[in-house]
């Protein structure tokens, strides 16, 4: 049998304890609740199923680094290259192995 959203949300949440309060206008609560009804859930598991797949979508975005051609060309070749560090960057690389150790 599938599962849900609704289910798949509840099981990989687990009981539910944490409360997010929300002000919102009369037009745009009347649209979730619509939505809810369409979707067939509850409105508690629309908004959390909703706001998860757009907080998850945000979070891909920023953790995603886009390089132009130029910037991805540079910096395979900065991989590339058999430079010596400078001083500033033995500096930082001793640095962050003693705060990090």
């Amino acid at each position: 049998m599938r599962m849900s959203t609704t289910q798949r949300v509840r099981q990989k949440s687990g009981p539910r304890g944490a409360r997010l309060n929300v002000r919102l206008n009369q037009r745009a609560k009347e649209t979730i609740e619509q939505a809810a009804v369409a979707s067939h859930q509850t409105v508690t598991d629309f908004v959390v199923t909703s706001l998860l797949r757009a907080s998850n979508e945000v979070l891909k975005q920023h953790q995603t680094i886009r390089l132009t051609t130029r910037d991805r060309d540079q910096f395979l070749a900065a991989l590339d290259s058999r430079d010596r560090p400078n001083r500033a960057l033995g500096r930082a690389s001793k640095e962050f192995k003693r705060k990090f150790k």
